[in-house]
């Protein structure tokens, strides 16, 4: 239900930006329960990277 309204949401969006909402709630839902999350921050970081990566190559690839 959740993920459903946040497609709705932010369906105007990039994909790329969308995608990264999408993981971000995924690891968001992982540590949820937890006081004190550990390693959070380079999981999220980690998304971004491999997505915005993702991005310029596709954009790259799309100039040729």
């Amino acid at each position: 239900m959740l993920r459903d309204r946040l497609k709705t949401l932010f369906k105007n969006y990039n994909p790329a930006v969308r995608q990264v909402i999408y993981e971000v709630g995924e690891i968001e839902q992982q540590f949820i329960s937890m006081e004190r999350p550990r390693g959070i921050y380079d999981k999220i970081d980690e998304v971004i990277t491999r997505i915005a990566e993702e991005e310029l190559k596709r954009q790259e690839k799309e100039g040729e």
